[in-house]
């Protein structure tokens, strides 16, 4: 009979529990890629985010807010009045003007004056949904009273053009609204 070798070389058949060295390296270089493409992204928006290159709500003009006051059936622009605020009777016509402005989706919105609380500030204007949640404010230009006739002058120019500017400001964030909303 044939007596059978036994060798230290193993079966080719059988793995090995050695990966080649070359090997070793082109799965560690595989390893850092995948982690680099899957950190590197969340890293840099880290840094992004704590070195302040992003600047936050770019498309609103408003001031974001949270309260909650009554619901109806349709979206708000609601003027906080008290007897202190002479700016709150001045922008009265410019907020009809937004909702004139609006055309088609005037319908859709109405332009309504309450007494100041806990939720509504006087010098604002909100814009609130149907279900009475506040989204938005926006500060009143105030008013300042000048000795001179011409510095009255002057300061009506630009209290009126701070008007305007929040006016557009106004307009086109109800616009946005309004587009993305199903509600009113």
């Amino acid at each position: 009979m044939m007596e059978r070798k036994t060798s230290n070389f193993r079966n080719k058949s059988q793995p090995s529990h050695h990966a080649h060295p070359g090997q070793q390296i082109r799965s560690r270089k595989v390893l850092l890629a995948m982690l680099a493409v899957f950190l590197l992204p969340v890293a840099l928006a880290w840094l992004t985010l704590t070195q302040g290159w992003f600047t936050p709500a770019v498309n609103s003009h408003g001031e974001w807010v949270q309260g909650q006051i009554a619901a109806d059936n349709q979206w708000r622009l609601i003027l906080p009045t008290s007897p202190d605020c002479d700016a709150c009777l001045r922008v009265e016509p410019l907020l009809n003007n937004i909702d004139t402005a609006l055309g088609r989706d005037g319908d859709r919105v109405a332009v309504v004056r309450l007494p100041t609380s806990n939720e509504l500030e006087a010098g604002y204007v909100y814009i609130a949904d149907p279900p009475g949640l506040l989204i938005m404010r926006y500060v009143l230009p105030s008013s300042k009273s000048g000795v001179e006739f011409d510095v009255n002058k002057q300061q009506e120019q630009e209290r009126e053009q701070e008007q305007a500017k929040m006016g557009k400001a106004l307009l086109s964030d109800l616009r946005r609204l309004l587009k993305y909303s199903r509600a009113g």
